[in-house]
């Protein structure tokens, strides 16, 4: 597997599928937000965290977080973050980055994956 150290990544990747499924929308009109990572050494466990905060916060960007006490529309934004978290790290495929995931989220990605596709 190519594994990606210096270009930035798309983290619409999963939050595309997940609004098309859930909303309808077309893959054009999701928000993307580009992650840059080539100031950080993901062979470390510090450089791993810092990027997993980013992805995380970009996931945030893309899939919003609601201003509303509606449960189906926090769950739903959640929902799309966790996905697209998961596929993000996958794609970005460094071990201490899905180490660093594995800690936070208590989930494995190929169990994560499995419920996107």
């Amino acid at each position: 597997m190519k594994m990606l150290t210096k270009n930035p990544i798309r983290i619409a990747i999963a939050a595309a599928v997940f609004m098309a499924l859930t909303a309808g929308a077309n893959a054009a009109d999701v928000p993307q937000v580009h992650v840059k990572y080539g100031d950080l050494n993901l062979g470390t466990t510090a450089g791993a965290a810092v990027l997993y905060q980013r992805i995380r916060g970009a996931a945030d960007v893309v899939c919003g977080v609601p201003d509303t006490r509606e449960l189906a529309q926090i769950a739903r934004a959640k929902a799309c973050a966790a996905q697209t978290i998961a596929a993000v790290v996958a794609a970005v495929n460094a071990p201490v980055l899905t180490g660093v995931y594995q800690a936070r989220t208590g989930e494995t990605l190929g169990t994560r994956l499995a419920v996107i596709r």
